[in-house]
């Protein structure tokens, strides 16, 4: 039996995880000698150096990866995008005609007894004591005025932050403001299924995963930590606040060299990558991810998968791995 983490508990997790598939299953090992560089510090990937498209036909960009009789396409997706952008794209609405299905990535889920043991320690670590100061007095001056003025900006008072350590208040602010701003982190994924619902193709999640080694990760942080993530958190909200529709313009445009320049790893992964075990949980996340496209290319006929960018065009990340099992990728023809 499986139950949905609290909404409140979910998005600070899932913000902190920034995790797109399942921690319980096998991830295959990078190639000995490679190590996963986070999108864009390194943008050695060969796939994408082979994908220079002069002529961008609209719509967001999108891969073709085949193998046998399998085809499958790729949308990149780049969260939050704005709620209520609007986009059209000719070549997935084609795709979306031959497909049996759509590939999403995975909601998390907890079981019940980690629910409980989440909030009867304490919230794993990652909360302060019953008569513990607040978050805010325990804060630099500098970073509780910033944090102060963001959660003004999301229209919320500090009393839903108050006993959070920094690193997950702060994605909990950063959820929070995006909604308040008119940004889905649900997007494009939301919108792909309700047009794979509306042409009666299956939509399935790549997998499940649980949140236990999320929330283990989340309580090891050392304060400095914790405070390096609040601050990363809350320079990714002041850079949505001043850019809220330029990604959304040029990902709905399938601008992809604008969308990189400005897609940067995510707060969130960089929180990760602090933690004890974060990098190789972020490095398996990646394998998984490619595990879980693989199994789809094995069966012929067309499927449609939604990975995030962050995973999708590194180097030895997503895209490479599909090459390196034998798939042929190109941009396809509109």
């Amino acid at each position: 039996m499986v139950r949905r983490i609290p909404a409140l508990i979910g998005g600070a997790a899932l913000g902190f995880a920034a995790l797109a598939l399942p921690a319980s299953a096998q991830a295959p090992p990078a190639p000995s000698g490679q190590t996963v560089e986070l999108f864009p510090q390194d943008s050695g990937s060969a796939v994408v150096e082979e994908l220079q498209v002069v002529a961008r036909p609209p719509g967001p960009a999108l891969w073709l990866v085949e193998k046998g009789a399998a085809k499958l396409y790729v949308v990149g997706s780049a969260p939050p995008l704005p709620h209520q952008l609007k986009w059209d794209s000719p070549r997935l609405n084609r795709a979306m005609d031959q497909a049996s299905l759509v590939l999403v990535p995975p909601e998390a889920s907890v079981g019940p007894l980690q629910v409980t043991k989440f909030f009867l320690t304490g919230g794993g670590g990652v909360r302060y004591g019953p008569f513990s100061k607040n978050l805010e007095d325990r804060l630099p001056a500098d970073l509780k005025a910033r944090f102060v003025s963001a959660r003004e900006r999301a229209g919320r008072t500090g009393v839903p932050y108050k006993d959070w350590k920094p690193a997950v208040a702060g994605f909990i602010l950063l959820s929070d403001f995006r909604q308040a701003a008119g940004l889905s982190e649900a997007k494009p994924v939301s919108t792909i299924e309700r047009m794979a619902k509306a042409k009666g193709v299956k939509v399935k999640a790549m997998s499940q995963y649980r949140l236990g080694p999320i929330l283990a990760s989340a309580g090891k942080l050392s304060d400095e930590a914790n405070l390096a993530c609040l601050r990363d958190a809350l320079t990714e909200l002041e850079y949505d606040g001043a850019h809220p529709t330029d990604i959304g313009t040029d990902w709905a445009n399938g601008d992809l060299a604008s969308v990189r320049a400005r897609y940067s790893t995510s707060a969130a992964q960089r929180c990760v990558m602090r933690a004890p075990g974060g990098p190789a949980l972020l490095a398996q996340q990646i394998g998984q991810s490619a595990d879980a496209l693989n199994e789809a290319l094995n069966r012929p006929g067309v499927t449609i998968a939604v990975v995030d960018l962050a995973f999708l065009l590194p180097a030895n990340g997503v895209l490479d791995r599909l090459k390196a099992a034998g798939a042929t990728i190109t941009s396809p023809a509109d």
